[in-house]
């Protein structure tokens, strides 16, 4: 048991995280969703037995009914989706402060160079920096480009990071997200509801959401020609972008 609450328990399982989560915890594409209002009390550290299609945790046993898609969608149309995001000005302010503006800007190019210096930045089980590669790995690929070079320092990175996001990363250059993420990314792609998205999605975690939304940010300010670099300001991030 690598993290234990009443809402959210993370499990290792040989070389990736597997969670279960109650009815009110954000599903990540690794933890299997329950409509539990609250899970057993565990500690970090217990074994957790795991077979025949089962994970128990203390009396309770829990296995799969059904999967559900992780993967984001591909926005038909990467430069109106950034034009959306920016009028929708999410401040992103807790987020940038924390890590480095030039890291940033060497991923709004797409340079690998950037991932060595966000890899395990930050505080929590998901370090910021971690989120916004997030945010720009499943992005890029929904918006038809090629994250492989990102990717695969990523991977090469994954060491440095916490094992539970370690995992996420990995979902993530395969293109998976949690919930709130991929409904942002639908309705960039449908014109509708983007500021409702926007707002649910910044308040998953305390920076995770922020940090995930910079990366979309980071991501589809590439698809955009007028755009050249990458402002320090999220609200005129895109400025110049088709309308």
């Amino acid at each position: 048991m690598l993290h234990a609450g009443r809402q959210a328990v993370y499990v290792r399982l040989g070389e990736r995280v597997i969670g279960v989560v109650a009815r009110g915890a954000v599903h990540v594409p690794s933890a299997i969703a329950t409509t539990l209002e609250a899970l057993p009390a565990l500690a970090v550290g217990d074994p957790v037995p795991v077979g025949a299609g089962v994970v128990r945790l203390g009396d309770l046993a829990v296995g799969v009914d059904r999967i559900v898609a992780t993967r984001a969608v591909p926005l038909p149309d990467p430069a109106a989706a950034a034009a959306r995001l920016a009028r929708a000005e999410p401040d992103l302010n807790v987020v940038r402060r924390q890590l480095p503006e030039t890291a940033l800007s060497a991923l709004a190019a797409g340079d690998p160079a950037a991932v060595g210096a966000l890899v395990g930045r930050g505080d929590g089980l998901t370090p910021v920096g971690d989120d916004v590669l997030s945010g720009w790995l499943v992005t890029t690929r929904a918006a038809g480009g090629d994250p492989a070079p990102v990717a695969a320092a990523v991977r090469a990175h994954a060491h440095r990071t916490t094992a539970l996001s370690a995992t996420l990363l990995a979902d993530a250059t395969e293109g998976a997200a949690i919930p709130p993420f991929r409904a942002l990314l639908l309705a960039l792609g449908a014109g509708q509801g983007v500021a409702a998205t926007v707002a649910d999605l910044r308040a998953v975690g305390h920076t995770s959401g922020a940090g995930m939304l910079l990366g979309a940010l980071l991501a589809l300010h590439r698809f955009v020609p007028s755009s050249p670099s990458i402002p320090s300001s999220p609200a005129t991030a895109l400025e110049g972008s088709p309308r």
